[in-house]
């Protein structure tokens, strides 16, 4: 009898956020973004480092794996790879990077175990195909997907579009594996300037990166736009998108945009002369956007009388869209996927072959987005054990981690907090972890300053216990992944001031002992001194940087920061009077070695 599991592994390949997901007889086994493994945020490229990350991880070679699914929405993935052989693309792989797809087999694979899917179909399986719901429908929105021309599955509705058109929103139908399209958005060609067409498409998700790119000269800065939509004045920009009988409408984007955030112009962002302007322009889009998507939803619900709905693409992050979703638009159960972005895409291939090619039942339900590696202790104490690591701080192992983590947090002090595996997707979790007292008014400023050196009008999330959650913020709902946006009850605002926005509500995590045991009991400690099930929590990263992933990330996210205690599984790391004296000093030498190690591995292929 044969028991070698059935391995299937997803690929988001080339564009931003390369992942990888390696499914192990129809469950999630192990899944990464390239970013946690090279610290580049949003890193884009050849694939084979987040490949290797899962194939490792379980043990197994790439000759153990049974099939193979990738995408990329950019072109086919094989397309890509043929003009990279001719072609320096920077866009799809850093030149450090040039020497890799040499030795990978997956590189011009001719292997009929190694096939691509379009980029909406991944979004939908990385949905539906993990859900708690045996039947539904599904959303996806992101800013551009797959050319009509490029899209070979059947029923995926291109019959009689552009093949030069991209897809913007797809709406489908589920039923236990099986998945029929209902309708999709496209993006017609448009005109642009060199390669920035995308800017001026007419689609949801293109139009609020454009609004990114106004305000923060950056299309990928979607959530902060929507962090400061509160500030805005309700009307006082006329809208950029509406409804008109099923049909998305679009204002031209004309001479009155004539502010744009320059950063060699404008050092000082949020002293700028524009920011009110721009404080406008982020309410603007962001009702917008809130708008349509509640109409689809409604549309959706009353075309096919379904009770469930899951979304997934980039516009699935938007939480405070997803908030009014669940309590508007009509559903029963509304799941999102917790990598709702480009990252997810891995998840959804890896389920497309495990359904659609290989003929498997489900069977799985992602209950919770800890996927990663679970570091063994020898690692965190080499992390915390190892040169200037040594010098800098006192260590102790703890009895009780919980407790006198939870005595010290309500002490004031920050934690970074590192357990278990780590979050797959943009969110933490819980796992890599930036927490502190929420009754604190001070302390979102203290963070910024300290730690995370963020703009100030950025909140910070809470989490809290499941089963105190209804009491605290308004609705029974659940939401274990931090994206939907709830408002705090009047009772509670004044207790948990650091974790309240500007408009009285928070982006909340629900916290269940079967899913986290430990954050759940470190809730549990914190209520037991203080009487509030609630601790902010935000991701162990400094700004601009991908969340921690290993111990040795995590020790020198903490060094490098204002952070004053780091728990490493049942260790709990103090700074010690040698810090302030040697940190400058460790500084320098962290980014001469960061230089050299990046110029060894030019010269060696790494």
């Amino acid at each position: 009898m044969n028991n070698k599991p059935i391995y299937v592994l997803g690929i988001n390949a080339y564009d931003h956020d390369v992942s990888a997901c390696l499914l192990r007889d129809g469950k999630i086994a192990f899944a990464i973004t390239k970013e946690r493994i090279t610290r580049k945020k949003h890193d884009h490229g050849f694939y084979q480092k987040a490949v290797d990350y899962c194939l490792n991880a379980e043990g197994i070679s790439l000759a153990d794996v049974d099939l193979v699914v990738r995408n990329s929405y950019v072109l086919p993935v094989e397309d890509i790879e043929v003009r990279l052989v001719s072609q320096f693309i920077p866009e799809a792989m850093d030149e450090d990077e040039w020497v890799s797809p040499d030795r990978s087999p997956l590189f011009l694979s001719k292997s009929d175990k190694v096939i691509s899917i379009s980029h909406h179909l991944a979004h939908a399986y990385s949905a539906f195909a993990v859900c708690p719901y045996d039947e539904g429908v599904v959303m996806v929105a992101d800013g551009v997907g797959n050319y009509c021309a490029d899209i070979a599955e059947p029923g995926q509705l291109t019959e009689g579009v552009n093949p030069l058109a991209r897809e913007s929103e797809s709406y489908y139908r589920f039923r236990g594996t099986d998945i029929q399209t209902l309708k999709k958005v496209w993006l017609n060609p448009t005109r642009g300037v060199l390669s920035d067409e995308f800017f001026y498409m007419p689609g949801l998700g293109a139009v609020y990166s454009r609004v990114s790119s106004y305000i923060f000269a950056n299309w990928n800065k979607c959530g902060e736009v929507m962090g400061l939509a509160p500030y805005g004045q309700p009307g006082a920009v006329t809208p950029l998108l509406e409804l008109k009988d099923g049909e998305l409408a679009f204002r031209h984007w004309g001479l009155e945009f004539d502010k744009p955030y320059w950063p060699g112009r404008d050092q000082n962002w949020e002293a700028s002369p524009s920011m009110q302007h721009w404080k406008d322009i982020a309410w603007r889009v962001q009702d917008d956007t809130e708008r349509v998507l509640i109409e689809r939803a409604k549309w959706l619900r009353e075309t096919t009388g379904a009770k469930n709905l899951c979304m997934a693409g980039g516009v699935a992050l938007n939480c405070v869209a997803n908030g009014r979703i669940v309590r508007e638009a009509g559903f029963e159960n509304v799941w999102i996927q917790p990598a709702a972005g480009d990252d997810g895409i891995a998840i959804g291939c890896a389920y497309y072959g495990h359904l659609a090619i290989l003929k498997q039942k489900r069977g799985f339900v992602m209950e919770h987005a800890y996927l990663g590696i679970e570091y063994a202790e020898k690692a965190v104490h080499q992390a915390a054990g190892t040169g200037l690591a040594r010098l800098r701080t006192k260590r102790n192992i703890s009895a009780n981690i919980c407790r006198d983590a939870a005595r010290l947090l309500a002490e004031g002090h920050i934690f970074g907090w590192f357990q278990g595996r780590s979050e797959f997707g943009p969110r933490a979790l819980g796992n890599r972890s930036i927490i502190a007292d929420p009754r604190d008014p001070a302390m979102k400023d203290k963070l910024n300053k300290r730690v995370k050196h963020r703009q100030s009008f950025r909140p910070f999330a809470p989490i809290v216990l499941a089963e105190r959650a209804a009491e605290i913020f308004e609705g029974d709902e659940e939401s274990p992944f931090m994206l939907v946006v709830k408002r705090v009850r009047r009772e509670w605002s004044d207790k948990i001031p650091a974790i309240v926005h500007v408009d009285g509500t928070a982006r909340v995590q629900t916290v269940r002992q079967n899913h986290n045991p430990r954050l759940h009991k470190l809730l549990k400690e914190f209520e037991a001194l203080t009487g509030v099930p609630v601790l902010l929590n935000t991701s162990l990263n400094v700004r601009g940087e991908p969340i921690v992933e290993t111990p040795r990330d995590a020790v020198a996210c903490f060094l490098g920061t204002g952070i004053d205690y780091l728990v490493l599984h049942d260790m709990l790391i103090a700074k010690n009077p040698l810090h302030r004296i040697l940190a400058p000093f460790a500084g320098a030498y962290a980014e001469m070695s960061t230089v050299v190690r990046r110029g060894l591995a030019v010269e060696i292929g790494d």
